[in-house]
């Protein structure tokens, strides 16, 4: 845990702070720190970037994430450190094969074990296993690029990175507290200065735009979660209402839920905005946008969720993950493996392993549902309009369903919830699985548009 006793002059108001307006001490230490970074952006743009020396600005860069880790994470900043080194190793004295391979299972340990010391006795808690989920994936990827680089061209001038570069990365002040996820080339063209070139410097409105979409967005999550609160699902109130709205109150608590993620990821990517960090091409800044907002909070099918939410996270899993299964022979598989990868990443909570097999199982129904010559029919019956009230209601519906496992992490809690609302979505997952089997129809599938 973080010791309150250090850097007085500055955890001080930070936990004073905390106790005034009820919010957990580490929960107001991670936000200051995101406070902190969006201010040494600013510092970035207006003195580091001038700066011609890559060592210089990496030098600077590491020092201030450093000093984030510490702020935020006290000495446990430490184990962070320990996964760069553990990588850098392992490439040191391994052939870059079996590195690869002994480097993901050491990354992916090191964060399982953590979390078995820190988060198993109670719910999900703010400590360094916050940050070190976001450097796993950073440091299982540059392992296996590097070692993809060499089987592509074995004869290639292979630049292992120094560990100083390795840290600078893990520390880089944009991306090392909750994300958004980068990959190492991009952090190494930004320090050379050759992401974008200078004439397309981007403007700080940019940021500003999307920091406000993320204060904006905590706001709605404190305000929603106050009404829609966790504390209801468990009350008699709940119980005595009509079935119907039990499944509609949970579709609306899970929705709410997801709003404290997107404020912070809001919020952490304007600061590499700031820096123009995110840059894409042409003008473009989302490089490294987490949330695609529009098609999230539209979304009509499970699939859309999954397009428009955490695509960080998602693209790194299907290029290092579900790509890597492919000797298997099968998609179905493959999935299923990347959904426990992504359970087994998220914590060791059996609420994370529930909410991701329903996507693998509630996704496998969705995709059998447009080749449903049954459905096809139904839907031709209906306007467009009411087709796509349904389809968005069920996505709601369906989506909170999972996040029950994910937000209430145990057993007994999840159960009764599920109880409370008699299984609906998985009954009638069931169902259409039987229909998509029985009506089965090989043709163009039909989509909600």
């Amino acid at each position: 845990g973080i010791n309150a006793e250090y850097g007085a002059i500055l955890s001080g108001p930070v936990n004073y702070l905390a106790d005034v307006i009820g919010v957990p001490q580490d929960a107001v230490r991670l936000v200051s720190g995101l406070i902190f970074s969006q201010l040494f952006a600013i510092i970035h743009r207006l003195l580091v970037s001038r700066i011609s020396s890559r060592t210089a600005k990496l030098s600077i860069h590491l020092l201030l994430g450093l000093f984030l880790g510490y702020f935020v994470w006290d000495s446990d900043f430490l184990h962070h450190c320990a996964s760069a080194s553990g990588f850098y190793i392992l490439f040191l004295i391994l052939p870059w094969g079996l590195a690869a391979n002994i480097n993901f299972l050491y990354q992916l340990g090191y964060l399982v074990v953590g979390y078995y010391f820190n988060n198993m006795v109670t719910d999900y808690s703010i400590n360094w296993t916050t940050s070190q989920a976001i450097i796993t994936l950073k440091m299982i990827g540059i392992g296996f690029d590097l070692n993809d680089q060499r089987r592509k061209d074995p004869q290639a001038k292979q630049i292992m990175p120094g560990l100083f570069e390795v840290l600078g990365y893990v520390f880089f002040m944009g991306t090392y507290l909750v994300g958004p996820l980068d990959d190492f080339e991009r952090f190494r063209a930004f320090m050379k200065g050759d992401l974008y070139k200078e004439e397309e410097s981007p403007n700080i409105t940019i940021g500003l735009k999307r920091v406000a979409h993320g204060v904006f967005y905590l706001l709605i999550s404190l305000v929603s979660t106050s009404i829609f609160n966790t504390d209801y699902l468990f009350s008699q109130k709940f119980l005595d209402l009509p079935v119907l709205l039990r499944v509609l109150y949970v579709a609306v608590w899970g929705h709410c839920g997801l709003y404290k993620y997107l404020g912070v990821w809001c919020i952490a990517e304007s600061t590499c905005m700031y820096m123009g960090y995110t840059y894409k091409s042409n003008g473009d800044w989302n490089g490294l946008r987490n949330v695609a907002t529009s098609a999230f909070h539209q979304s009509v099918r499970l699939q859309d969720v999954i397009d428009s939410w955490n695509i960080n996270t998602s693209s790194w899993c299907a290029k290092h993950i579900y790509k890597r299964c492919r000797f298997l022979g099968n998609k179905s598989l493959s999935q299923l493996i990347t959904m426990l990868f992504l359970a087994t990443w998220h914590g060791l909570h059996l609420g994370y392993f529930v909410c991701f097999f329903q996507e693998f199982f509630y996704m496998f129904m969705e995709k059998g549902m447009y080749t449903n010559s049954l459905f096809n029919k139904a839907t031709s019956l209906f306007p467009s309009v009411v087709n796509k009230a349904i389809a968005f209601v069920y996505t709601k519906v369906f989506l909170s369903f999972a996040l029950v496992g994910f937000e209430l992490y145990h057993y007994d809690r999840i159960l009764y919830i599920y109880k409370a609302v008699y299984f609906i979505c998985p009954v009638m997952a069931i169902a259409i699985i039987s229909t998509n089997i029985l009506f089965y129809e090989k043709q163009k599938p039909v989509k909600i548009e």
